[in-house]
């Protein structure tokens, strides 16, 4: 039925020579979405290439300032890492949230990335800690931050050689949290998601980093928000400045779309989850 070359080469470099030798290839990484769209005939492939004997690829590497994730680690993996859950909580509840425990094993980090869905679990989160994503091909290393990467997308976006090889994330110490609405909690694609992370001084914003997600082609970055909050009183995060200005900022993204309305008014309650769950519910409202 599949008239399909597959390989499952054993080292990066060899996986990266495959991409740029092999005619319109394609990356297997969980194959919990590009198998069924291949056996759908969704997608034309000539060439499979299985990553999934590259160990470097799976590993999480932790320094002193940074995380690196491996493109192969999969949302369980993430699940079950101590340090995810003590620093990176945020990304520790969007992994602990994602699909059923079946695709959790599968699915890949890289994957979620790669696949650019607007309600893509991962990203928006990954966009909030300003995580980078670091691309391979035969000609070199290419990093760019995730920000910029889903903003320009359609110039930054990964090219046919390349592989994702890692996510480095930076350890800033951020409090982080995540929430999506589905339909379903966890078994759902997300109608809408947003991630927060945060620095306080005492009960002053020092920093926060805003990320909506499924309100757009791409999730996005709130600058202006964020700039108003900080400085102020962690009170004022939930203020009806800050939610009025989330519910304009989703009226922009979609306004010519039928779910504006309801993602619109959506949007206020699962940023506020969102931020109770980076504050571990020491705000109220």
């Amino acid at each position: 039925m599949f008239n399909i070359q597959f390989y499952q080469p054993r080292s990066l470099p060899e996986a990266l020579q495959l991409l740029n030798d092999e005619p319109n290839p394609k990356v297997l990484a969980g194959g919990t979405d590009l198998i069924i769209d291949i056996r759908k005939d969704r997608r034309k492939v000539d060439t499979l290439i299985d990553l999934s004997k590259l160990t470097e690829l799976k590993e999480i590497i932790i320094k002193d300032d940074e995380i690196e994730i491996g493109s192969m680690v999969t949302f369980r993996d993430l699940c079950e890492h101590p340090l995810i859950k003590q620093e990176f909580s945020g990304l520790y509840l969007c992994a602990k949230h994602f699909a059923a425990p079946q695709i959790r094993n599968m699915a890949t980090i890289g994957g979620n990335v790669i696949n650019a869905s607007a309600a893509a679990d991962s990203v928006p989160m990954i966009m909030s800690l300003e995580g980078k994503f670091i691309f391979n091909s035969v000609e070199g290393e290419r990093g760019i931050c995730a920000v910029k990467y889903f903003h320009d997308y359609e110039t930054e976006k990964i090219k046919p050689n390349e592989v994702l090889a890692k996510i480095i994330l930076p350890r800033k110490g951020y409090k982080s949290g995540f929430y999506k609405l589905g339909k379903r909690n966890s078994l759902a694609i997300a109608r809408i998601n947003t991630a927060v992370c945060l620095k306080e001084n005492g009960d002053i914003v020092e920093k926060i980093n805003i990320t909506l997600g499924a309100v757009g082609r791409y999730p996005f970055r709130v600058r202006d928000i964020e700039k108003m909050c900080e400085g102020k009183p962690l009170s004022y995060l939930i203020s009806d400045v800050i939610l009025t200005g989330l519910e304009n900022a989703v009226y922009e993204s979609i306004k010519n779309r039928p779910t504006m309305p309801f993602k619109k008014e959506a949007v206020k309650g699962v940023y506020k989850l969102a931020l109770r769950s980076a504050l571990g519910g020491e705000i109220d409202g």
